[in-house]
């Protein structure tokens, strides 16, 4: 039932592969800034607000690193989809 009322958001963004690619270049640019940010500062906050530390920090900046590099190939992907 879940996956049947988003059925009319699922076919306007599989015919607009631009915004999709959109949508996921800027969640893959703000996961990389903030990744980079935790890195570079040796501190992150977690989910609920828990503050990390250290090498923790740095394993968190990492994941989001790659999670934002991720989400901006895909984006990446999606808009040259889009184009052709």
């Amino acid at each position: 039932m879940l996956l049947a009322r988003n059925e009319e958001i699922n076919k306007f963004l599989s015919e607009n592969p631009l915004i999709l690619g959109g949508i996921f270049l800027v969640i893959g640019l703000l996961l990389l800034g903030y990744g980079l940010k935790d890195i570079a500062t040796g501190r992150s906050r977690g989910k609920w607000g828990v503050k990390f530390q250290g090498p923790m920090a740095t394993i968190v900046g990492l994941l989001r690193v790659i999670g934002g590099a991720g989400s901006i190939l895909f984006g990446a992907y999606k808009l040259i989809e889009g184009l052709l």
